[in-house]
């Protein structure tokens, strides 16, 4: 690391305790004092401390995959399929971040990730089936990018996870390396979930024997009372309510249960978490959401209903100045990291806004898929 003049130390020196530990640090300093304390942190190569101080608040996808094989009619995202390339960001890259993050960290003596509540590793793809490449095609497995996460950002992981095919060796070895990483480090997890919903496109026989499998994997996540059931159905009144409402999602639940009880030789009466009648309480998070593809359940008049409030939301942004843009952005929206290094936003009504800032990933020129929000948004000035 090369020595900061002699101003910035004495900066630093100045910054209090109070700052240092407080939620989204950069914004309580003068940057202006500070900036070039990025310099030679190829990850930052020009990018300003000012737009870093934008990155790090609100951050939270950090993408390690692109497109989804899963394919579920309902998808919130409409996530599109891999593209045919390698859809996973480059070990490198993940590094690259990790470490580029780190040794600002260092520098500046705090965290600029703090006030984050956790970071997902995915805006369209399924975890935990995927395998990182680095450079010289040698693999990574999930549990090595976690580790390499947490261990350098500090910030707990979100996992969702709509399963494997039972025969697909690769992913259920991932699987069971990230389970035990996870018992191991219960803190790097604030949330870990499995997908189950009538939505699915396989027939029932195969999606509920693959369900029933993902969920023996991570049995002692349940048993340590990490792990949980995201089970969504339409409503009652919605298209198609019998094929996929309550009762029909109720009905394939319990029929994954009497599988994983079959599967593990077990009355799984130490996991009351799984137990079908506390997974399949009806609750109304449990609603599918009137978005992405999940718009064909509902009826014209509720779709153009909701479209309404996301338009409204474009407009808004559509007349403000590109100052206001940036405000908006840095105090109201997310941002999503995709693995090229291009920057996203998504607004609280969760549409998208491309932005022209992208960090210096060795794969910043890979194209990527679009990432599907309801509404497109103009591109953040």
């Amino acid at each position: 690391m090369k020595i900061q003049p002699t101003s910035v130390n004495k900066y630093l020196k100045s910054i209090s305790p109070q700052i240092r530990d407080t939620a989204f640090p950069l914004e309580k300093i003068h940057l202006p004092q500070l900036e070039g304390i990025q310099k030679d942190i190829v990850l930052f190569e020009n990018t300003s401390l000012e737009d870093i101080k934008f990155i790090s608040k609100w951050f939270q996808v950090l993408n390690l995959a692109r497109g989804c094989k899963e394919q579920c009619t309902f998808c919130l995202r409409n996530a599109l399929k891999p593209l045919k390339e390698n859809s996973t960001i480059l070990w490198e890259d993940l590094t690259r971040f990790t470490g580029g993050i780190s040794k600002l960290n260092e520098r500046l003596g705090f965290n600029i990730l703090q006030g984050n509540s956790h970071i997902t590793l995915f805006e369209d793809a399924n975890l935990p089936v995927i395998q990182i490449k680095d450079s010289n095609d040698e693999t990574h497995s999930l549990k090595d990018a976690v580790h390499e996460i947490y261990s350098k950002l500090k910030l707990p992981i979100v996992f969702v996870t709509a399963g494997w095919s039972p025969s697909d060796k690769n992913s259920h070895q991932n699987a069971e390396e990230l389970c035990n990483y996870i018992l191991q480090n219960p803190d790097c997890v604030k949330e870990f979930a499995v997908s189950v919903n009538p939505f699915h496109r396989y027939n029932r026989d195969f999606y509920t024997t693959k369900i029933a499998n993902t969920l023996k994997t991570f049995l002692p996540l349940y048993k340590g009372g990490i792990a949980s059931i995201l089970l969504k159905y339409n409503y009652p009144d919605g298209i198609k309510a019998e094929e996929n409402g309550y009762n029909a999602a109720t009905s394939l639940y319990e029929e994954i249960f009497e599988k994983l009880k079959l599967l593990t030789g077990s009355q799984l009466e130490e996991y009351e978490i799984l137990k079908p009648e506390n997974v399949t309480r009806e609750r109304d998070d449990n609603y599918i959401e009137n978005k992405g593809r999940g718009q064909k359940f509902f009826s014209p008049e509720a779709v153009q209903k909701n479209n309404k409030k996301l338009f409204v939301e474009s407009f808004q942004w559509l007349t403000m100045t590109p100052e206001q843009k940036r405000e908006f952005a840095y105090n109201y929206t997310t941002k999503n990291v995709d693995i090229n290094g291009q920057i996203y936003l998504i607004t609280p009504s969760e549409q998208l806004i491309e932005t022209q800032m992208k960090l210096n990933f060795v794969n910043k020129d890979k194209i990527t898929a679009p990432i599907h929000t309801d509404v497109k948004f103009k591109k953040m000035d």
